[in-house]
């Protein structure tokens, strides 16, 4: 009997062809002929031979070289290393899963191999097993096993018979004795994006959010919550993070940074505001770069349905610029605001910026909605500022959903 995520998998597989191929029009009797193909295509004896020969498009990689550059092709490495405790992040000292690099095509042949069946392993570590089970689900009429498991495994082969780097891949001299070896620096991938699962987890679990609003309540919470602070995110291919690889697509391109070193902050260089933060200390000409890049994403996608998820990137990357600027002067001395000089100064603001008012941001909400509400103004105004003539006039549904991004990034207000 077939395992059930087998079955289930070839007939989402069929009702997704059946779906894209269905138009508005067409006849019964077309309808019937496209119903009828994708029968045919998506029993197991046919799928499955077509399956095992285009596995070998696909790499299975724990160190993908894409990550340095788009273009860079090396040997594809699974770097197999044991479990020690000797204190360190690094492969084999945490599990996460393997990339996958290849033909977008044939992605459908890894989530197959990643299916896991009633037994709790997936196909791929049946395969490699050799399991009876396997052998039971996957031997077909015309084609033998042994053909349709040496095509399937061929996702796990290098097929370079020599290990190759490429010259797009970043490279560093090491010191070895008297002399060096010129290493090429590959990304784990599998470890990169396990970190960020593990630090939304920490700041955005229900726990963290329970703990948060306890915080603010000055309820005791016995769980708690934990806080990272200074972390940036860094982006792998752009607009197409499919090209980089399966797991860069699954989290939108987007992977967090940690901060490496202590900031050395210059406390001349961080000017405090008089009157108001955004008109005092923020310069629209500094985000030149990033308004023109929004201005070119709303020319070309404005009268689309789904957005770009570029254009929110570009919002969010502004914003959260704001954002730090804010938290920078936040890291001097408190009581800053308190004399005369800073008296013009709106008092929501000197809530934000001021950490001798630490504790009753704690307790009163409203400054937070005041300061989303100046940093959607100045977005709009800093836009126009750096656009001029060019700028467009943005509709109440661009101006909501700018205004939403800026919801979203309020944590980082606190």
């Amino acid at each position: 009997m077939l395992d059930s995520a087998i079955k289930d998998f070839l007939s989402e597989r069929k009702a997704a062809r059946i779906k894209r191929k269905l138009k508005p029009g067409i006849t019964e009797f077309e309808k019937a002929e496209i119903e009828s193909e994708a029968d045919y295509a998506f029993l197991l004896e046919n799928w499955l031979p077509d399956a095992s020969q285009r596995a070998s498009q696909l790499s299975l990689a724990s160190h993908p070289a894409k990550f340095s550059h788009p273009d860079a092709k090396t040997s594809s490495i699974i770097a197999n290393s044991t479990c020690s405790a000797d204190g360190f992040l690094r492969t084999g000292n945490a599990e996460a899963e393997l990339d996958v690099l290849g033909n977008a095509a044939a992605m459908d042949v890894h989530k197959f191999l990643s299916l896991v069946l009633n037994d709790g392993k997936t196909v791929l570590a049946h395969l490699e097993q050799d399991t009876d089970v396997i052998q039971q689900q996957l031997t077909l009429p015309l084609v033998s096993f042994t053909e349709i498991q040496k095509g399937l495994l061929a996702i796990k082969q290098n097929k370079s018979i020599i290990q190759k780097t490429s010259a797009l891949v970043k490279q560093v001299y090491f010191p070895v004795a008297e002399d060096y070896h010129l290493l090429s620096i590959l990304t784990p991938s599998g470890l990169m994006f396990k970190l960020r699962e593990r630090i939304n987890e920490i700041h955005f679990s229900e726990q963290a959010k329970k703990g948060r609003e306890a915080k603010r309540k000055q309820i005791h919470d016995e769980h708690g919550f934990a806080e990272l602070y200074d972390l940036s995110m860094t982006g792998f291919g752009g607009t197409k993070p499919q090209n980089i690889s399966v797991l860069n697509s699954k989290n939108g391109g987007m992977a967090y940074l940690l901060q490496s070193m202590p900031p050395q902050l210059n406390i001349g260089t961080i000017q405090l505001p008089t009157s108001d933060f955004f008109s005092n200390t923020l310069y629209a000409k500094t985000y030149q770069k990033d308004f023109n890049k929004f201005h070119k994403i709303m020319i070309d996608n404005r009268n689309k349905i789904d957005a770009p998820k570029a254009r929110d990137e570009v919002i969010t990357h502004i914003i959260t610029q704001v954002i730090e600027r804010g938290l920078a002067i936040r890291q001097l001395e408190a009581g800053w605001s308190i004399t005369e000089h800073y008296s013009q100064l709106a008092y929501y603001q000197k809530l934000w910026l001021d950490n001798s008012h630490a504790k009753e941001r704690e307790i009163n909400e409203e400054w937070i909605d005041n300061v989303m509400t100046a940093i959607t103004r100045w977005f709009v105004l800093a836009y126009g500022k750096v656009l001029g003539k060019r700028a467009l006039f943005l509709r109440d549904d661009e101006l909501t959903y700018i205004k939403a991004i800026v919801a979203e990034n309020q944590e980082g207000l606190r």
